[in-house]
């Protein structure tokens, strides 16, 4: 025993102790600045606070606070972190104590108080430690350690999504009633200007094809409105849904004007993913954890040396003793190679998925940008055109006041004005979006957002 516990420690002594897992370089394309980004500027913590709106503040914080999407997360990684400190556990001694009491008899057949039950007691201790001379519960640990890394990315990974999509939410319900809004007013003017066609008509001054183009006008601006009703109802549900309400309650959630971010936005440069996306995070963590258990699987190469202790008080005397165990299957070393093989397969594929992650952020960023850039600058021309617009509905009808051009000028001129103002308020409502977007693609948000505990769920 003594010669084999000395070449297992002589074995030890030849292998040589596995590098740290570091994470592998980022992508070529993920140096330098955006292509689409004004400037170099790390985005904000806590993004949404731009907007300056308390009540969006406050659905974030609620979301964040009651989102039962959220509470999975963060009982998964509970579930994680347990595992590890498990694994970390693992490489510690056990400790069992054990004791017993057994009622005994001597010289029954003489009367004596030999015959008298008596009781026998017992007390001992084991210990039993593996040696991790390969490192095998070293790299267990640290595959858990990186699991439970992943599992809290993840984590971050859905709190980003809750923020992004409860800043969407409240986005799109601040705007269908600024279009809602829009829309009313429109139609109350156009059901003037009907009233106002049909005494003309009366008068003889117009014929009934103005008339009938007022009102057509007027039935598509009516047509139009119930689908912005609409559109703030599916955006408090979603709201409500977010923070773990019913629907019902969804009634209360209310917006008076949108908020708007002023200035360019801060989109930082493309190396600074790693820092943000938890979706990167996660994705090298999974690839550390692959490395960690493809070093699991190659000690098994190695013999597993464990020593074990035990001692005690058994029946009145003292009695102690430590032995060595080792155990080692090297003589199936075909099962052992088709582990390691399917260890490294994993691994290539973690690494694989690790640049598809990388590549995917980036692209998801540039396309961000891009969709920003190409509305901000649609957006300039929905403003200036539907400015013109009203100005020339406005010289329409003064013409047409004094006689100098025919109604039906005036009339397709605030057709004009009115399909161009609603297509300028669609396009910041776009922009709005759009923006969302680009904050979500950078992947920031969370980083100064105090840990969660998982809370019960309401009313339970």
């Amino acid at each position: 025993m003594k010669r084999a516990l000395l070449m297992a420690l002589l074995l030890a002594g030849c292998v040589a102790k596995p590098p740290p897992n570091a994470a592998p370089p980022p992508p070529a394309a993920a140096s330098g600045s955006f292509i689409g980004a004004p400037d170099a500027v790390a985005a904000p913590s806590q993004w949404w606070r731009l907007y300056g709106d308390v009540a969006l503040n406050e659905h974030v914080a609620r979301a964040l606070a009651a989102n039962p999407d959220l509470r999975a997360a963060v009982a998964t990684l509970d579930a994680a972190r347990a595992n590890a400190r498990a694994a970390g556990a693992n490489r510690t001694p056990d400790i069992v104590l054990e004791s017993g009491a057994s009622p005994t008899t001597r010289g029954v057949n003489q009367p004596s108080t030999t015959t008298v039950l008596k009781s026998s007691y017992e007390l001992g201790a084991e210990v039993a430690w593996e040696v991790d001379l390969f490192g095998r519960l070293r790299n267990q640990s640290s595959a858990a350690s990186a699991d439970a890394e992943a599992a809290a990315a993840a984590r971050d990974g859905v709190r980003l999504a809750i923020v992004a999509d409860t800043v969407g939410a409240y986005l799109d319900l601040c705007w269908a009633g600024e279009l809602a809004s829009i829309a009313a007013r429109q139609i109350t003017v156009q059901r003037k200007q009907v009233e106002t066609v049909q005494r003309q008509f009366q008068a003889g001054e117009v014929s009934p094809l103005e008339v009938a183009q007022a009102r057509q006008l007027l039935g598509r601006l009516e047509a139009g409105l119930p689908a912005f009703e609409a559109d703030a109802q599916r955006a408090r549900y979603m709201l409500a849904n977010l923070e773990g309400l019913p629907p019902a309650q969804a009634a209360q959630f209310q917006c008076q004007r949108p908020p708007a971010i002023a200035g360019a936005l801060p989109a930082g440069d493309g190396a600074g993913l790693l820092a943000r996306r938890p979706d990167i995070r996660e994705a090298e963590r999974r690839l550390a954890g692959a490395g960690a258990r493809v070093k699991v699987a190659t000690t098994e190469m190695y013999p597993r040396v464990s020593l074990g202790a035990s001692g005690g008080l058994i029946a009145g005397a003292l009695d102690a003793f430590i032995t060595p165990l080792i155990s080692w299957s090297f003589i199936n070393p075909a099962r052992i190679n088709a582990r390691i093989a399917l260890a490294k397969a994993n691994q290539e594929g973690a690494l694989a998925q690790y640049d598809a992650t990388w590549l995917r952020a980036l692209r998801e960023v540039e396309s961000a940008l891009a969709d920003l850039n190409a509305e901000r600058r649609a957006n300039q021309s929905w403003t200036a055109s539907a400015t013109d617009a009203r100005s020339a509905a406005r010289r329409a009808d003064a013409r047409v006041a004094i006689g100098d051009a025919n109604p039906l000028l005036a009339l397709d001129a605030r057709r004009t004005a009115i399909d161009t103002e609603l297509q300028a308020s669609l396009s910041f409502r776009r922009l709005a979006q759009r923006q969302v977007f680009l904050f979500r693609s950078l992947g920031g948000g969370w980083e100064d957002i105090a840990e969660p505990t998982n809370a019960k769920r309401q009313g339970g």
